[in-house]
Parts: structure tokens; C-alpha cells; sequence
């Protein structure tokens, strides 16, 4: 009877957590996947169930078959992977006993401690083709001419790029901290160790704090691509997709179609898609990454 009371206890005290987790998660879940497949009309409103029509119209909107998806991959694997390689120099630098190294952790917590559309609103005033510094820096080192000054965000070509860059600048700093902490886990014991042995700089990386690091990086990787292919802010005030949908990705043209143009069933579709995409994804990333016989923390 104890063991049923202290069981219902729990229960109970678990039941507005759930309820909670219910209704501002799984809740907007279940309707959005069951809205995915109704007809939608302009007020968002799902009507008759059992239909593909959303599906469909993703599968002939050209901008979403040859642009938007291959961009989205584009830019959740290139943030990613160079946010990555970038940010683990950055925690090996910041792990040294340097001096001034509680500063420099500071500076590079500011971009993570700002907002992400102030962060990239100031970017854009940068990359600003008559206004920004950088295209006045390059006028004074001579390498562009007055007068025609790129327009970055306005290119096709370059416009891509440098939101990727804006996007690596705003992710390393969250992602130098997660190492920082697992590289503080690691003992110097061992790295004293493998001094005495003649082990140089490059093979206590590779030997050591790399094969110690992997559950670090496992589980930043994840997350990382998790809040990149989710990104909205960066891309939306940069270019609001722009030029001629370059720079669009899945969240960004879900926007632009469900709330711009009032089609709120491929909105819905984009949404489950989004969705379903990131599950297959953890599922299957953290599968692999149990068969390695690590631990997800």
C-alpha cells in the first residue's frame, strides 16, 4: 500500500507537467500534422481531412524543389561543420592559462548573450554596400573602386555566403563553451602523462583530448544542427530570403507562404516536414552514436 500510495504520489505530482507538456507541445504537433493533411482555407482553418493537396503543391512549387531544400542543406551543414571545427581552436585557446583569459571568454560569450536579430541587424549596417565598414575598409586598401561597391546581401552569389558566415559568427560561441566544459573534465594527470613519454602538442590532441572530447562534440553536433536548420531571425532579417529566393530555407519559406501569401496548407506541410526531418535525424544520429557505446548527456 505504501508502495501504491508513494507511486500515485508521484504520479500526481507529475500530472501539470504533463498536462503542460501536452497542450504547448504535443498538442500543436498532432494539429499541425492532421492540418497537413486537410484542405486549408485562407483564414487557416483546416476543412476536409484526408487529402494531399498540401503535399502535392510542395512537390510542383519549383522555388521549394530547387532552391529552398538544397539551400536549407547547404546552410544547416556548412554552419554547422565550420562552426564545429572553428570553435573547438577557440576552446583549446580559451583552456590555456593565458593571460586576460577570463576576458577574452567574456568577449566571446557577447554574440551569444545578444539577441539574434540585433546581432544580425548590426551585420547587415556591415555588409551595407554604401554605409557599411567593411566595403569602406576595402575602398581604403584599394581593393574595390568607388562607386561600385558590392552589394553583398543583394548578389545571388554572395548573398548565401555571407549569411552562412553571419550564422557560424552567432553559433561559436555557444558551441566553445559546450567544449570548454569537456575539455575542463579532462585530468591533466593524463596529459602530464603522455608528456613524460615525449608526446607532442599534436599527439595529446589527437591521442587524448579528442578521443575524451567525442561525447562533447557527439552531443553539440546534434544540437547545433537541431537550432540551425530551425533558424529563422538571421536569414529573415539579413535578406528575408531575398534575392530571388537565394537565400531561403525551409523555416523562412514557411514564413513567407503561410503568413505572407495566406497559404497556410504548404505552411503546414513545411512544417511536419521540418519535423519529421529533425526526428529521423536524432533518432538515427543517437542510434549511431549508441552503437559507438557512448553515453548521450
Amino acid at each position: 500500500m505504501r508502495r501504491r500510495s508513494g507511486a500515485l504520489f508521484a504520479y500526481l505530482c507529475l500530472l501539470p507537467a504533463g498536462v503542460l507538456l501536452g497542450g504547448v507541445v504535443f498538442y500543436p504537433i498532432l494539429r499541425t500534422m492532421v492540418a497537413s493533411f486537410c484542405e486549408v482555407d485562407r483564414l487557416g482553418i483546416p476543412r476536409r481531412f484526408g487529402t494531399l493537396v498540401n503535399y502535392r503543391w510542395l512537390a510542383q512549387d519549383e522555388t521549394f524543389r530547387r532552391l529552398v531544400v538544397p539551400h536549407t542543406l547547404i546552410w544547416t551543414f556548412s554552419v554547422v561543420g565550420a562552426t564545429m571545427l572553428i570553435s573547438l581552436f577557440v576552446a583549446l585557446a580559451l583552456n590555456e592559462r593565458l593571460p586576460g583569459r577570463r576576458l577574452m571568454r567574456a568577449v566571446v560569450l557577447l554574440p551569444w548573450a545578444t539577441s539574434l536579430v540585433i546581432s544580425a541587424a548590426i551585420w547587415r549596417w556591415i555588409l551595407h554596400p554604401t554605409q557599411g565598414p567593411l566595403n569602406g575598409i576595402l575602398l581604403n586598401l584599394g581593393l574595390i573602386e568607388q562607386g561600385a561597391e558590392p552589394a553583398w546581401l543583394a548578389l545571388p552569389t554572395s548573398a548565401l555566403v555571407m549569411v552562412i558566415l553571419v550564422g557560424i559568427w552567432v553559433s561559436i560561441p555557444f558551441t566553445s563553451v559546450v567544449l570548454l566544459a569537456g575539455l575542463q573534465s579532462i585530468s591533466d594527470d593524463l596529459y602530464e602523462a603522455a608528456l613524460i613519454d615525449g608526446a607532442g602538442p599534436g599527439q595529446r590532441l589527437w591521442r587524448i583530448t579528442l578521443p575524451l572530447l567525442r561525447p562533447v562534440i557527439l552531443v553539440a553536433v546534434l544540437l547545433n544542427t537541431i537550432y540551425v536548420f530551425n533558424s529563422f531571425p538571421i536569414i529573415w532579417t539579413l535578406t528575408q530570403g531575398g534575392p530571388a529566393n537565394e537565400t531561403h530555407t525551409i523555416v523562412t519559406y514557411l514564413y513567407k507562404t503561410a503568413l505572407w501569401n495566406r497559404d497556410y496548407g504548404p505552411g503546414y506541410a513545411m512544417a511536419v516536414l521540418t519535423f519529421v526531418f529533425l526526428l529521423v535525424f536524432s533518432v538515427v544520429y543517437t542510434r549511431v552514436y549508441a552503437r559507438q557505446g557512448l553515453e548521450v548527456t
